[in-house]
């Protein structure tokens, strides 16, 4: 099996949506979105001359992956204050540590902000590149199958944590998680 089709099953896409912007990849999804550039990964091998966006997409997803660290130039600038520096100590949460909400409150002087927190990081334009399934409520991860808690819970996994470890004793509440 080629990298790219370990990418394609790890990730469970073929295809992956982003924009750029002069600062750096401003937003990635895991879907086809309309009016976005596209990569199809079952025919990146056979187009070796892709656009250089396309390429640095594939480098470094394929390095997160490897390592779980990335030097992908992020444009997180469409967020406030607060929500940059959220990312940023996101971004700083070494491979294999988790940190809650409130922890992540901490480390920026505000240890009230955990909601806050919570609410930046459900805002995360740019799926991996941004790790923010390395910070988890204080109650634990909730069952959940949708597109981003399922791949949260395949990263923690591949990370080394124990899931019914920091599992919680919920079931996600989204209209689109197939769990009941």
């Amino acid at each position: 099996m080629t990298e790219i089709e370990e990418m394609i099953d790890f990730l469970e896409t073929d295809t992956l949506s982003f924009i750029f912007s002069p600062i750096g990849l401003k937003y990635l999804s895991l879907k086809a979105k309309p009016d976005l550039h596209h990569i199809n990964l079952r025919t990146v091998e056979k187009n070796r001359a892709q656009d250089p966006a396309e390429k640095l997409i594939i480098e470094e997803t394929l390095k997160f992956l490897t390592t779980g660290k990335h030097t992908m130039p992020l444009d997180l600038t469409d967020f406030t204050e607060f929500q940059q520096n959220v990312f940023e100590a996101v971004g700083n949460v070494e491979p294999g540590k988790i940190v809650t909400y409130g922890g992540i409150a901490e480390i920026l002087g505000k240890p009230g902000a955990a909601q806050a927190v919570g609410s930046a990081v459900a805002k995360n334009p740019v799926s991996y590149f941004l790790p923010t399934h390395r910070v988890l409520p204080k109650k634990g991860i909730g069952i959940c199958r949708t597109g981003a808690g399922y791949l949260r819970e395949k990263l923690l996994e591949w990370e080394g944590h124990d899931l019914a470890k920091i599992r919680g004793n919920y079931v996600c509440t989204r209209r689109k998680c197939c769990q009941e």
